[in-house]
């Protein structure tokens, strides 16, 4: 297991640490993710010392079923933890936000059975999930897969893969896709995370050769778009369909490197030159001023977004109250279009910091290399998700992505 013991060691607690407590020890994270945020660039993947610390502070518990220990948080606590850790490591906090939903889709659609397996040792389990789709064959007790399950973000510490498959019967013809719960260690991990953002996430791809997975450790894709609400007794967070909180659980570390851009700009405008005009501070000009304010402005409006999705989800979750189609292709079109502002706003950070920003040993570029990978992950592809709200408005029937 990946799992340190430590200051938050495992114990099935009847009392989980409230929302503020969690997010201040994401801020207290700040300081040493910092220090580490160059070597995991330079690693391709989160550093040692960073997993450890992750785990130590509970940050792999956030959505893990309280049955088995875990803190079954509320999805605006997910967004405000990653939110706060983005702000100094974008990568630390995908990974935070990418596992907590692996572990929530676990404890919402697998079987006691897998559930046992997954969570009964250690709460702090970690699951590199992918929906890239390898190849499975039905035999007696379960499936055969084999196939290459690439961006597996976090699979270099992971405990389990979750990975998708589509399934024959022997015939040229699928006749059933699933995702499969599968031991790391039966896995070979294939290290080709060679990307311009979002380095330290170690999104590498697994490999299986004719590896079994049995029946209890499948997840069959109706049951993903399946949109009605489930019984989870004091598990309220299960409740919820699984594309929004797919979708939603993504933006945080957006949030968070939006911020780090402002926050870099801010600070240095007031002792920065402005070559080739007249003013010897850049925040002397009106300008300046003008574009500071449109990205800030921009900025809040991505996070009200967040957090207003993330109100509508838990509310809807606590009541036990269907997600209708409508409000999901809402979500779907709104998750794109706020990561389109933290994108906007960053682009206009960037031309205030000047060419500057590109530099090496400018974290500016790393924020706008890491928001630029992130926000192009497919549940956040805008144009899609204004189509699909678009019908919706309109009372179009057709569907165009399973993943409403």
């Amino acid at each position: 297991m990946s799992y340190l013991a430590g200051d938050f060691a495992f114990q099935k607690q009847k009392e989980r640490p409230s929302h503020r407590e969690l997010v201040a020890r994401a801020r207290a994270l700040k300081p040493l993710l910092e220090a580490h945020a160059a070597e995991a660039e330079l690693l391709r993947r989160s550093p040692d010392a960073v997993n450890d610390a992750l785990t130590k502070a509970g940050m792999f518990r956030l959505l893990t079923p309280a049955c088995f220990g875990g803190y079954g948080v509320d999805l605006r606590t997910v967004i405000e933890v990653t939110e706060t850790m983005g702000e100094v490591d974008g990568s630390a906090s995908w990974l935070v936000s990418v596992g907590s939903f692996a572990v929530w889709m676990i404890g919402q659609l697998c079987s006691p059975q897998a559930q046992d397996e997954v969570f009964g040792d250690c709460p702090d389990v970690r699951v590199a999930g992918t929906s890239t789709p390898g190849a499975a064959r039905r035999v007696d007790g379960g499936l055969r897969i084999s196939g290459r399950w690439s961006y597996a973000s976090g699979a270099y510490h992971a405990d389990w893969a979750s990975l998708a498959v589509v399934v024959s019967d022997g015939s040229d013809e699928p006749v059933d896709a699933m995702f499969c719960v599968v031991p790391a260690k039966q896995l070979r991990l294939e290290t080709n995370w060679r990307t311009v953002g979002m380095r330290g996430t170690g999104s590498d791809t697994w490999l299986a050769d004719d590896v079994f997975v049995p029946h209890y450790r499948t997840i069959p894709m109706s049951a993903i778009a399946d949109e009605t609400p489930r019984a989870a007794d004091d598990e309220s967070m299960f409740r919820l369909p699984f594309a929004p909180v797919a979708a939603l659980l993504v933006v945080g570390p957006l949030l968070g490197l939006g911020n780090a851009a402002l926050k870099l700009v801010m600070d240095e405008a007031p002792t920065k030159a402005m070559h080739h005009t007249f003013f010897s501070r850049q925040s002397e000009s009106a300008g300046v001023q003008i574009q500071i304010a449109e990205a800030a402005l921009g900025l809040r409006t991505a996070q009200l977004h967040a957090y207003d999705i993330a109100a509508t989800l838990d509310e809807a979750a606590n009541a036990g109250q269907l997600v209708t189609y409508a409000a999901r292709a809402e979500t779907r079109a709104r998750v794109g279009y706020l990561a389109q502002q933290v994108l906007d706003a960053i682009s206009v950070l960037v031309n205030v910091h000047g060419a500057g920003s590109f530099a090496e040993s400018n974290r500016l570029q790393q924020y706008w290399r890491d928001a630029n990978t992130a926000a192009r992950h497919a549940g956040l592809q805008p144009v899609v998700g204004y189509e699909v709200y678009g019908k919706s408005l309109l009372g179009i029937q057709e569907r165009i992505s399973p993943m409403v």
